[in-house]
């Protein structure tokens, strides 16, 4: 079930070409203004002056619209509204030309998935795939329109298919860019991403947010005692047991040799103290590898309303460092 709940998801919302949305379309508003120009020419020199207007009109919407991306602008006329347009005079130019024009839905499929975002261009890639085939059957019977039913059906699954294979690459490296590969925890540069994102609390009653900073005591006679296969083991035995007791939300990040930075958005200071507690009675109760025990220390610092996101880090590591000095295995809450 979950699995088919995932599969869902990913073709419905996951959108690969989401970040490169604007340079694509700025691209392609060009390319496509530059292309029409034969078109336009060819039906004013035939006399179709107002099907030559059409395309004229688009092109220079195509341009101005680029022109907007390229100044980083918000565009003058959605490109949805001009996909539309583009899936419109697809279905007419099938009844009105004939089967062969059918042969513009499969660029105005594309063109959907480049420009829109993946829910609206499931929507317009699927309204093509009743549409065009209806008109084939209008003007030409039933095996022009299950022969357009059928490769317009092809292409729309090979497009998904594409996408999906581009969006798994990309969550591939977003995961090799944000965690750490020893320990499988988020990594530093992940925390000073998601640091910065953090609201803070305000006077109007929002939950604060806390932030433990663990600490292995001891660690390098582990390594020294041990060996450090064995100290790269106890590491990755911490991550795994921090993920047993921290909630879904809950954040890990490895930013140091044996330091961790454990994020509770929206948490009590009672309730972030109980979290710290546990997890160091966890610890001194639990033999992590073989052979070995090890306490943390603890620092907790709640997110301040009037100071920023280093001021924040830097409390929770004050109050890390005061537990060490008063002896270790113990937590400490910042002032």
């Amino acid at each position: 079930m979950s699995f088919r709940h995932d599969t869902w998801r990913r073709f419905w919302s996951d959108d690969a070409l989401a970040a490169f949305r604007d340079r694509i379309a700025l691209h392609l508003s060009a390319f496509s203004a530059a292309l029409l120009l034969p078109f336009t020419i060819n039906h004013f020199a035939a006399g179709r002056l107002s099907l030559g207007a059409v395309i004229l009109i688009a092109q220079v919407v195509l341009l101005v619209n680029g022109l907007a991306l390229r100044r980083q602008r918000r565009v003058p006329v959605p490109f949805w509204i001009m996909v539309l347009a583009f899936d419109c005079a697809v279905v007419a130019a099938v009844l009105v030309q004939g089967v062969a024009a059918a042969f513009w839905a499969y660029p105005a499929v594309f063109i959907g998935y480049f420009l829109l975002p993946k829910r609206m261009a499931h929507l317009f890639g699927l309204s093509l795939l009743i549409a065009v085939p209806t008109a084939a059957f209008w003007v030409a019977g039933g095996p022009a329109a299950v022969r357009a039913l059928a490769s317009l059906g092809l292409t729309l699954g090979m497009i998904n298919v594409v996408l999906g294979v581009i969006g798994e690459l990309q969550m591939a490296l977003l995961r090799q860019a944000h965690t750490d590969p020893l320990t499988g925890a988020w990594n530093r540069r992940y925390f000073d991403e998601q640091l910065a994102q953090v609201a803070p609390p305000d006077i109007a009653g929002r939950v604060p947010n806390a932030l433990l900073a663990l600490d292995i005591d001891h660690f390098k006679a582990v390594n020294d005692r041990h060996g450090h296969g064995v100290g790269d083991a106890v590491l990755q035995a911490l991550v795994a047991l921090v993920a047993q007791r921290k909630r879904q939300g809950d954040l890990l990040f490895r930013v140091g040799g044996e330091e961790f930075l454990l994020l509770l958005p929206r948490t009590t200071l009672a309730d972030a103290r109980q979290v710290a507690e546990d997890l160091r009675q966890r610890f001194e109760t639990s033999e992590l590898v073989p052979g070995v025990r090890v306490t943390v220390s603890i620092g907790l610092s709640l997110q301040p309303m009037a100071s920023g996101a280093q001021q924040w880090l830097a409390a929770a590591d004050a109050a890390l460092y005061a537990a060490k000095r008063e002896g270790r295995n113990r937590v400490v809450t910042a002032a």
